[in-house]
């Protein structure tokens, strides 16, 4: 087997956002029940995923019609004044005019882009890549964004399958890109390289599983599963596929590398959460 570079995915900072440099948020027009707010003695605050990363974000943004869903989920909570994003775009055929003229008067900047061949996830990407370029160059900084990409799953198949293309679209240009939902979360694992995968089990569950989304994978490796792939185990459509899987229970981490025949074949690791 040959030496093969590692790469590292921890979820630990879900708990802790400021632990990564450059944090974005970005919310599609999909439905998703999985934040909350709660007021206690020393203000607002959550132990839930998405107000946790929302309210730490150093970028915040709306596609579209997913600021309808923050509006009124906010509304819902009394906390409309709380979740202001810094960006909505797209080609805003589904923003409604309260919800623009709500977040406009709070500094929220409304883009408009009628491309009718791109869509509002690469089109709000798109952004947080040119707003990434300016602050590496204005700053003198490397540092990339982590985005985290809320109501990308558990809708309409197409618009799931659209979601997990652009991880191939954008994976070399952010530090990481996950897609989230309520019950969900997926990256793309890419070939030739040793993967070190650490969740985060305040938010997630120990069930996973690692689908071959490009093409067969001829070789695949893993460690700390419950039902781990060996040497010279083939995964692919028509074959083998590892779902429901599930983390060890003396194991904090999995661990996957794969080297691979096929040109561009990459894989996605999901775990889902509680």
């Amino acid at each position: 087997m040959p030496h093969l570079p590692t790469q590292l995915h921890s979820n630990d900072f879900w708990s802790e956002p400021t632990a990564v440099p450059r944090l974005a948020v970005l919310l599609l027009n999909a439905a998703h029940d999985s934040w909350r707010v709660a007021p206690d003695g020393m203000g607002l605050h959550s132990s839930e995923l998405f107000w946790n990363l929302w309210s730490h974000a150093q970028l915040t943004v709306c596609a579209d019609g997913g600021a309808n869903r923050l509006y009124d989920r906010s509304v819902a909570l009394e906390a409309q004044h709380l979740v202001a994003p810094h960006y909505i775009k797209g080609d805003l055929d589904s923003l409604r005019a309260d919800v623009r003229d709500f977040f406009s008067a709070r500094g929220t900047t409304v883009l408009q882009d009628p491309d009718q061949d791109t869509n509002d996830l690469d089109k709000c990407l798109q952004l947080i890549h040119e707003l990434q370029e300016q602050h590496c160059k204005t700053e003198d900084s490397t540092d990339r964004f982590s985005v985290m990409i809320f109501g990308a799953m558990g809708g309409r198949f197409d618009q799931e399958m659209q979601n997990m293309n652009a991880l191939f679209r954008w994976k070399d240009k952010f530090q990481q890109m996950v897609l989230l939902s309520s019950e969900t979360t997926a990256r793309l694992l890419a070939p030739c390289v040793r993967h070190v995968i650490t969740p985060n089990f305040h938010f997630e569950t120990r069930t996973c599983g690692l689908i071959p989304l490009a093409g067969t994978c001829k070789e695949t490796t893993t460690s700390g599963l419950k039902w781990n792939l060996s040497p010279g185990m083939e995964t692919g459509f028509g074959g083998l596929i590892s779902s429901s899987n599930h983390v060890d229970d003396a194991s904090d981490q999995v661990e996957g590398h794969s080297w691979v025949m096929q040109l561009g074949l990459a894989e996605s690791m999901l775990f889902q959460r509680m």
